[in-house]
């Protein structure tokens, strides 16, 4: 009976001892949230989705902790992000303004050209400027960035590698030939086969027939080939 008194000391001890341990936890977990608690967005922004951070309206820019105006330059515009500019059409970007595109004679404005500018059709672009294109006889101008600006017309051929010394020529046809659809070449006639500059006939033996190229042949049904000939099977 005379130890009673200090086990009931020891329980509201041990009581003490745990809740003191409830509290140490709770606070451990609870201070850090109070800490993280949201930041009040500067002027000019609003808090992120997610409510923690935040983020500068449209037409404004994050600099260090606050949200500065985006600066648009004479002749720009914010674009559809609201966080960037772009030059107005006819305008090139040169470092934090824009400049208007001079645009030479027998040209004009192209968004899609680096330069802002494109030649018109029968002009080339040379330093700067465009210079006419000289155009052959039997040829035509062709609205191309490549090559030499023009093309021969149909049933005749380049001739010549440097562009002043090029010249359309006629296409020569070999009997028994045509002029291929796009008419810059020639094909051969249904059974006849092409051999260097000529047209020569398929030799089609017994049992044989064209096939649908025009240009060989194949053994008819029940007959196999063997050799050089169509033998039955």
């Amino acid at each position: 009976m005379a130890f009673k008194p200090i086990a009931g000391i020891a329980m509201r001890s041990t009581r003490r001892s745990l809740l003191a341990m409830l509290l140490t936890a709770l606070t451990t977990f609870v201070a850090p949230s109070l800490a993280e608690a949201p930041e009040a967005p500067p002027d000019n922004a609003m808090t992120t989705g997610s409510g923690y951070g935040w983020e500068c309206l449209t037409g404004f820019e994050r600099i260090a902790n606050r949200c500065s105006r985006i600066a648009v330059p004479a002749n720009a515009y914010l674009d559809a992000s609201g966080d960037e500019w772009r030059c107005n059409r006819g305008y090139l970007r040169m470092n934090d303004a824009c400049t208007a595109v001079k645009v030479p004679q027998n040209a004009y404005l192209d968004d899609s050209f680096g330069s802002g500018w494109r030649c018109e059709r029968g002009y080339r672009e040379a330093q700067g400027q465009c210079v006419a294109i000289e155009v052959p006889s039997n040829a035509h101008s062709v609205d191309s960035s490549y090559g030499p600006g023009w093309e021969c017309d149909r049933g005749f051929q380049s001739s010549g590698f440097q562009s002043s010394q090029a010249a359309c020529v006629p296409i020569e046809l070999p009997a028994n030939a045509f002029l291929s659809r796009a008419g810059s070449s020639w094909e051969c006639d249904r059974g006849f086969r092409r051999e260097g500059a000529a047209c020569v006939a398929v030799r089609v033996p017994a049992n044989a027939h064209l096939d649908y190229s025009g240009d060989a042949w194949k053994c008819d049904k029940g007959f196999h080939l063997h050799g050089a000939a169509c033998v039955n099977d």
